[in-house]
């Protein structure tokens, strides 16, 4: 009797232990007599890697996204910024005049940072900088600097295994699908905005 009355009370006390403040009711449907809960649940992409070199080049392409990353957005907002200024200016004499004072000040203010980037991640930038502005870069030195400086830095940057006219193709592209699946995965985690 007394062995009952203790397992009364253990039981007693579990309940208690394990009791919800609030009672939580998941949405569900019954079909055919079985019970589904309704729930959403956030998608879940999955990569296959086809060997382990290509497992690694991932992971560096990541490094290498990750630190490219901020400054194509940086060039979206200055080209937003960029424009908003223009916009506001009536004469064609004084744009001009902006437009140099920003590419200088752009040269100064990135200049140094730009040229520690590896010919690979350059090769990111561009794209990535297509990616955020939905512009090539070429299109973008074209339209703010003209035919000439457009030419000469398509010139520079083939000279380098670039290409400016680069576009981004997540679709049709591996390594931008990878690349595109490393910025989704990174502002999950809260890395951007």
């Amino acid at each position: 009797m007394r062995f009952l009355l203790v397992i009364a009370l253990l039981n007693i006390f579990s309940i208690s232990i394990f009791a919800q403040d609030k009672l939580l009711i998941a949405p569900f449907s019954i079909v055919n007599g079985d019970t589904f809960f309704i729930a959403d649940v956030p998608e879940v992409a999955v990569l296959a890697f086809k060997d382990k070199e290509e497992h690694k080049k991932y992971y560096i392409l990541k490094k290498r996204v990750l630190k490219v990353y901020p400054f194509a957005m940086s060039a979206k907002e200055k080209l937003m910024s960029i424009q908003k200024g223009l916009d506001s200016i009536p004469k064609r004499k004084h744009k001009k005049r902006y437009t140099r004072e920003v590419a200088k000040w752009v040269k100064e203010e990135y200049a140094e940072q730009l040229k520690n980037l590896t010919m690979s991640e350059g090769k990111i930038l561009v794209k990535l900088i297509y990616r955020e502005t939905n512009t090539t870069s070429y299109e973008i030195v074209k339209s703010y600097r003209g035919r000439f400086n457009a030419f000469f830095w398509q010139s520079m940057a083939k000279l380098w295994d670039n290409n400016l006219k680069t576009e981004y193709d997540p679709v049709n592209n591996r390594e931008d699908m990878l690349t595109e699946h490393i910025l989704i995965q990174a502002k999950l985690e809260g890395k951007f905005e």
